[in-house]
């Protein structure tokens, strides 16, 4: 998951965005575009699609990520992170798994939509 962000967005201290920060962010299984971006959306803004699995994150201002996915009984699963700016728009996460770091890439729509991209 890569994430572009608007430049004219107010960022917090950290770097993030502070429409981005602090909320979780889920992939909603909507049309992607021809830019490679994922669409996601917090929950409740909009309708998840059953028997596709979870697939979110949430970046918290005090460097911290959050990845939710699907654990082995299909319940989700949060692995705890770190995240760090990368590059415009990019950042830097590393989980707390073993699993190898990879960069971010958001492009904030709205208050209630990004588009993000994982580049391993």
């Amino acid at each position: 998951m890569l994430l572009a962000l608007g430049s004219c967005q107010e960022n917090t201290d950290s770097g993030v965005p502070a429409v981005v920060a602090g909320k979780d962010w889920y992939y909603t299984h909507q049309a992607d575009g021809k830019d490679g971006l994922l669409m996601y959306k917090p929950l409740g803004t909009f309708t998840p699609v059953g028997g596709m699995g979870i697939d979110g994150f949430r970046l918290d201002p005090d460097g911290t990520f959050v990845l939710h996915t699907q654990g082995p009984a299909d319940e989700v699963l949060d692995v705890p992170g770190t995240w760090r700016t990368e590059g415009t728009d990019t950042y830097r996460i590393s989980l707390r798994n073993g699993q190898p770091s990879y960069l971010l890439t958001i492009k904030l729509i709205d208050d209630n939509t990004l588009r993000a991209h994982r580049d391993d």
